[in-house]
């Protein structure tokens, strides 16, 4: 009996630490930045989670595969923002719309995070295909708010989807995760599924049952900074997908320690500060031109690892048009920052009104002395964008002009007009005798008129599928 219930024991704290079947899988934290969806790899990528979807699940292909697929994934307030690196020789988009015998991708979204059998309230599933006329497919359950995309292929046998997905159900400034699961299926031109690869369901059975799915982990961003630092000042402005503005001319400021005047701030050289005891702190530099300011990025100091609580902790970044009425842009505290050297931290901010002068100001830190060696603003102005970089960016207007761009707007604009159904009309009476009865038309016109439709419906039978496959 003894025996019995130590079994018994053993049995319920192994099914008390047993990992639950939706942890296999992968794992991906999901870092907080806004990239373009045009079809080109911003730098802002190389901020993400790059992962390979490995299990197969499917398929017929008996030689060494041909194909892989990647998946990276970004975050803001209002999207998830999805990049899908397609490798394959011999691409192929001849099915229907949504079919796995296109080369595509499934995309799962259940965003209740459920678990169990779909398809509930806020699961779903949609193909993603880079190809005209195919592009977004909703497959099951309840499709996104809003979305975009993007697809290009960059070199032969490599294809680039973008995709923005605007949830329905979530706050994601307050999810902290989202269950997801992506797959490739890919095609070959004769008709057949050769290979099916999932990222966290090992069996197929992602269609079946959400249990397969895996979180997405959130990781925190947004206008108070993420705490992540940079090593240098272009990482930082691609974390946030911004351009930073260069030249300033300083303007004057509260005294600094020796040499490490209010001035350096505004020099490009991380290897000089603003160290004070003064506060309020205050630094005040003038641009070349009425600018509109979309994000902020600061650096730390050189000694910050060896004497904490130098970071400024009641900070502002301010603009002002005529240099004596200031305007907030971002404020915060010393949680913008680590205790680190010489590392820029980085917020994208909405866009502001034009400003021609810009003011850092700070009221104190912990320690009583504080120091930043850095406050580079960023700009949508696109002078700025001009001289510091070569990246095109489409506006709206360019990529609804573009062949490799899908939205909901232009998929609603593009969808085929229903015609009215025809009836036929009610016979007239003859003139002049109301109560006579109509005369019965002769049959046959009605026969010639019917030979004239048919002809006209063989030659479409036969000439309208060739047009479209051109």
């Amino acid at each position: 009996m003894k025996r019995l219930g130590a079994a018994l024991i053993a049995v319920l704290l192994l099914l008390l630490t047993a990992v639950p079947v939706f942890s296999i899988g992968e794992k991906m934290n999901v870092y907080y930045g806004t990239p373009w969806i045009d079809g080109e790899i911003d730098p802002i990528w190389k901020k993400a989670d790059r992962q390979k979807l490995s299990w197969r699940t499917g398929g017929e292909g008996k030689k060494q595969p041909n194909s892989l697929a990647y998946v990276s994934v970004l975050w803001d307030d209002e999207a998830l923002y999805f990049l899908f690196e397609l490798i394959d020789n011999d691409f192929t988009f001849e099915a229907e719309p949504g079919s796995e015998l296109n080369d595509c991708i499934y995309l799962y979204i259940d965003e209740p995070g459920i678990f169990g059998p779909t398809w509930t309230v806020g699961q779903n599933r949609s193909a993603l295909t880079p190809a005209l006329g195919k592009s977004v497919y909703a497959l099951n359950g309840d499709g996104p708010k809003d979305y975009e995309m993007a697809f290009s292929f960059d070199i032969d046998g490599h294809a680039i989807i973008e995709y923005k997905y605007v949830p329905s159900m979530i706050d994601l400034k307050k999810a902290g995760q989202v269950l997801v699961d992506f797959q490739y299926n890919d095609a070959n031109p004769d008709g057949v599924l050769d290979y099916r690869w999932n990222w966290s369901d090992e069996i197929g059975e992602c269609d079946t049952d959400s249990a397969s799915w895996t979180y997405i982990t959130l990781k925190s961003g947004g206008g108070s900074g993420t705490g992540e630092g940079f090593e240098s000042l272009e990482a930082a402005a691609a974390s946030i997908n911004r351009t930073p503005i260069k030249t300033y001319m300083f303007r004057d400021g509260t005294d600094g320690n020796h040499n490490e005047g209010p001035n350096n701030i505004w020099d490009n050289n991380v290897g000089t500060k603003f160290c004070t005891s003064t506060f309020p702190m205050k630094s005040v530099a003038r641009l070349k031109s009425a600018t509109v300011i979309d994000g902020v990025i600061m650096a730390t100091a050189n000694d910050n690892s060896s004497y904490h609580g130098r970071n400024p902790n009641e900070w502002k970044i301010q603009g002002s048009t005529n240099g004596s009425d200031w305007i907030d842009i971002l404020t915060g505290d010393e949680s913008f920052f680590q205790d680190v050297d010489f590392t820029y931290f980085a917020a994208a901010v909405e866009d502001t009104q034009p400003f021609r002068y810009v003011r850092f100001r700070n009221g104190g830190c912990v320690s009583g002395c504080c120091q930043i060696s850095e406050v580079v603003l960023c700009s949508t102005d696109e002078a700025t964008k001009s001289i510091v970089t070569e990246t095109i960016v489409h506006e709206e207007s360019e990529k609804d002009a573009l062949v490799n761009y899908e939205s909901m707007a232009r998929a609603l604009k593009n969808a085929p007009a229903e015609e009215p159904e025809q009836t036929a009309p009610t016979p007239a009476a003859p003139a002049g005798n109301p109560s006579a009865p109509a005369k019965t038309a002769s049959p046959v016109p009605g026969i010639a008129v019917a030979a004239v439709l048919l002809i006209f419906a063989v030659a479409g039978a036969l000439i309208l599928p060739k047009k479209l496959q051109e």
